[in-house]
């Protein structure tokens, strides 16, 4: 190509993006009518999922308060996801539990706050360096971290 140079044909590293995804889109998965723009982003990027424990805290919590004639379809979905997604869970070790005490000393010295759910989410992404994938940007916003909705 005319006024290029040799190092520009070199092949560039690619750069590596994981995504942390957040309980309320995993829950849109559970809908009978998932939003197509978040099963094929979902299908694109299922290499690079992870997940927090605290977002299987969170389905199984909705699923111990969900109506009866919800319970036993959900009971099935929330036990396939969690063997399907034990290898891209992200647990709660000491080392994020630090990450998450000095994000909460940061929120407090900017006089924000998160929810207890959304910011060791946040701090688990920080510490892993994850993009966090939710349609609950604002959630997430007062953490700092990387974020993306795949539904935008």
């Amino acid at each position: 190509m005319p006024g290029s140079n040799a190092a520009a044909g070199a092949a560039s590293p690619a750069i590596q993006v994981s995504f942390l995804i957040d309980t309320d889109l995993l829950s849109m998965l559970e809908r009978k009518q998932v939003p197509p723009k978040l099963a094929r982003w979902i299908e694109n990027n299922e290499a690079d999922l992870f997940l927090s424990v605290v977002t299987f805290a969170e389905l199984q919590f909705g699923l111990d308060h969900a109506p009866v004639t919800h319970k036993t379809s959900l009971a099935a979905w929330l036990a396939d996801l969690r063997q399907k997604l034990a290898p891209a869970t992200e647990e709660l070790t000491e080392p994020v539990l630090i990450r998450w005490k000095n994000l909460l000393a940061d929120l407090k010295a900017k006089n924000r706050t998160m929810t207890c759910e959304d910011s060791l989410i946040a701090a688990t992404a920080l510490f892993h360096g994850h993009t966090v994938a939710t349609h609950n940007k604002r959630h997430f916003e007062p953490a700092g971290v990387q974020i993306m909705d795949p539904l935008e």
